[in-house]
């Protein structure tokens, strides 16, 4: 649970409009400091002080593009919300029960370039998690050239998830498909253009690191591999629940 002073600096950090927009950007996708000045005007000065302020109370964090070491990504950091959210909780009733369906279910496609740990992870969690609101998929730019990990699989038999129904394809199979949502969660497929069969969804960016990049030893991966699913959960959950409060939602009896 945040200290008092923690929760403090949280909602100091948010009372700035400036602030506040750019915690809804990042809420919505991961953004580079380039994207961020295009999409608000602000200038780098002044966005550079914002971005350190929402930093420093731990509602944003950044990495460097695993694709171009040049550009640097924001992104919301869900531990500190998800922590901000029981505190609130406490002082507040549920607006809607947890379990909660679309009216119109949403298909998604989580993009990869080897439709790898990252994607399958998504859409396996999505698949079981959010059924009720999400038609999930994924697929790789290019053909996947190996199978999925030893640490994937055995992160997946911890939380007695079964792995057969998930099958490393191209996204070429799934032309012809439309999405309401493409998502990538790989830098190098999200600093290229998106393909043009794919072009008519909006698309929204998760900057995720695969597990097997994170470490060289097998422990370490699989440290990783666990901190991936968790943080593939968090992201999947606000996303619906997002998605959930755009529309009236049918409630599960």
């Amino acid at each position: 649970m945040l200290s008092d002073e923690q929760i403090i600096e949280v909602f100091k950090a948010l009372a700035d409009p400036n602030r506040l927009r750019l915690f809804e950007l990042l809420l919505q996708s991961d953004q580079t400091n380039s994207e961020l000045i295009v999409t608000t005007g602000l200038r780098q000065n002044l966005l550079s002080h914002h971005l350190n302020v929402l930093m420093s109370c731990g509602l944003v964090q950044g990495h460097r593009s695993i694709g171009d070491a040049r550009r640097y990504y924001y992104s919301v950091n869900f531990r500190i919300t998800c922590q901000m959210r029981q505190w609130w909780g406490i002082k507040t009733p549920e607006c809607y029960p947890a379990s909660m369906m679309l009216r119109q279910p949403q298909r998604v496609l989580f993009l990869c370039l080897h439709n790898a740990t990252r994607s399958l992870f998504a859409e396996i969690i999505a698949r079981h998690l959010f059924s009720g609101a999400l038609i999930p998929y994924s697929a790789g730019l290019q053909e996947a050239n190996t199978p999925l990990p030893p640490v994937a699989l055995q992160v997946l038999a911890e939380r007695n998830l079964p792995a057969h129904p998930l099958i490393q394809k191209n996204y070429t199979s799934l032309v012809g498909q439309a999405f309401d949502y493409v998502i990538t969660v790989c830098d190098v497929v999200h600093e290229h253009d998106l393909v043009p069969e794919l072009a008519q969804a909006r698309c929204l960016h998760w900057s995720l690191v695969d597990p097997l990049d994170s470490a060289h030893d097998q422990a370490g991966q699989l440290t990783a591999a666990r901190t991936l699913f968790e943080e593939l959960t968090l992201r999947i959950a606000f996303f619906v629940q997002r998605l959930a409060y755009e529309e009236i939602p049918v409630k599960v009896t």
